[in-house]
């Protein structure tokens, strides 16, 4: 009796300690998006600082898994890309549509969605684990939320045709990859999906210099193309790929291409 009370208060005291780093990591990311938003002019080693921070405290944060066999230092680097894209792309969309207080209101709140975030990583060590499928929900939302961050800025800052062809590409690489681990491949098999959902993205923002498109519904447009992609590769690999998931996936992106047609003809 007294072993298994015990259990149950190491197991809770250990919730209460990952809790506690969660939380702590997600103090410091308000605190550092604050200050990056809000001191000027605009200091970017700031924001490449905390990224480095996040990196860092996600793969602290997932090595203490229970269920964790990690041992090389490269073992978690799958899970640090929506952390620390999400800190990348918040920090430069902010930068651009926030200002004065709302700025500083902004990068604190942003600790909220960085914390489910940093939690679902946490939660998607195994994949046996009850709380496994809620996590993968969770982060695939986030990094389509991300790509759509990273599309509209990319377009903001008005960058030559090469770079946003290149950006383009190499970030939906990086997203596409936390999709795709959800099937439990082999490191470089699941870099090399990745890399060709990603060349075919950058591809697709070579034809928006073809398109009368540009700004949010250019994000849209590749949004839909990295949402198509991405969709089709998880149940290829994952063998549920039919005529009847393709349609789903294919007439919802066609949907919200007819959608970004009749908003650029009419607003």
């Amino acid at each position: 009796m007294n072993e298994i009370t015990s259990n149950r208060t190491n197991s809770l005291s250990d919730i209460v300690s990952r809790l506690d780093r969660v939380h702590a990591m997600a103090a410091v990311f308000g605190a550092g998006l604050t200050a990056f938003l809000a001191i000027e002019p605009t200091q970017n080693w700031l924001l490449l600082l905390l990224a480095g921070l996040v990196a860092l405290g996600t793969d602290a944060i997932v090595r203490t898994h229970p269920r964790a066999r990690f041992k090389r230092l490269d073992d978690t680097a799958l899970f640090l890309f929506v952390p620390v894209l999400l800190t990348l792309s918040l920090g430069l969309f902010l930068e651009e549509v926030a200002e004065g207080y709302w700025s500083l209101l902004a990068g604190l709140s942003a600790a909220i969605p960085f914390a489910i975030v940093l939690q679902a990583e946490y939660n998607s060590v195994d994949r046996r684990l009850p709380a496994y499928g809620g996590a993968r929900l969770i982060l695939n939302i986030a990094t389509y939320v991300i790509a759509f961050l990273f599309y509209a800025t990319i377009y903001d800052f008005d960058l030559s045709l090469p770079a946003v062809i290149f950006a383009t590409g190499v970030v939906s690489l990086l997203l596409a990859i936390e999709i795709l681990r959800e099937e439990a491949l082999e490191t470089p098999r699941t870099l090399l999906y990745a890399f060709a959902i990603g060349v075919l993205l950058a591809e697709a923002s070579l034809s928006m210099h073809f398109l009368p498109l540009e700004g949010a519904l250019a994000a849209i447009f590749l949004l839909l193309a990295f949402y198509l992609m991405t969709g089709l590769m998880h149940n290829y690999l994952g063998d549920r790929l039919s005529l009847r998931t393709a349609g789903e996936f294919s007439g919802i992106a066609l949907l919200g291409l007819l959608i970004v047609v009749i908003s650029h003809a009419y607003i």
